[in-house]
C-alpha cells in the first residue's frame, strides 16, 4: 500500500471592506507555514473578491460570490502568496486550504 504524506496549510479569517493587496503570507499565520510553495489551493468566500496570485504586480482576478469556492486546477502554479483586496462593501469571511 502506498501511503504519502500530503503537508498542508488551512486558515479561515476575514478581510475588511476597503481591505487592499491584503498579504495573506504575512497576515495569515497559519497560511504558507507548512507548504511554503503551493501548488493547488481551494479558496472559499462569501463577498466579491479580488486576488493576486503571487505579486501585487499581477493581474487581477475577480470572483463573484456564486464562484467560490475557486479550485485551482491541477498543479496550478508555483504558489507562494495570495493578495486580497475586498471592495464589496462587507466583510468577506474567507477560508483557505493549501496542498
Amino acid at each position: 500500500m502506498d501511503i504519502r504524506l500530503i503537508t498542508y496549510d488551512y486558515a479561515s479569517f476575514t478581510v475588511d471592506t476597503g481591505e487592499s493587496d491584503f498579504d495573506v503570507a504575512d497576515e495569515v499565520n497559519a497560511l504558507f507555514n507548512n507548504v511554503t510553495v503551493a501548488k493547488n489551493v481551494v479558496i472559499f468566500f462569501d463577498q466579491e473578491i479580488n486576488i493576486k496570485f503571487n505579486s501585487t504586480l499581477m493581474p487581477v482576478v475577480t470572483f463573484t460570490k456564486d464562484m467560490s469556492p475557486f479550485r485551482s486546477p491541477p498543479r496550478f502554479l508555483d504558489l507562494k502568496n495570495i493578495y486580497l483586496t475586498n471592495t464589496s462593501g462587507t466583510m468577506c469571511k474567507m477560508s483557505i486550504w493549501l496542498w
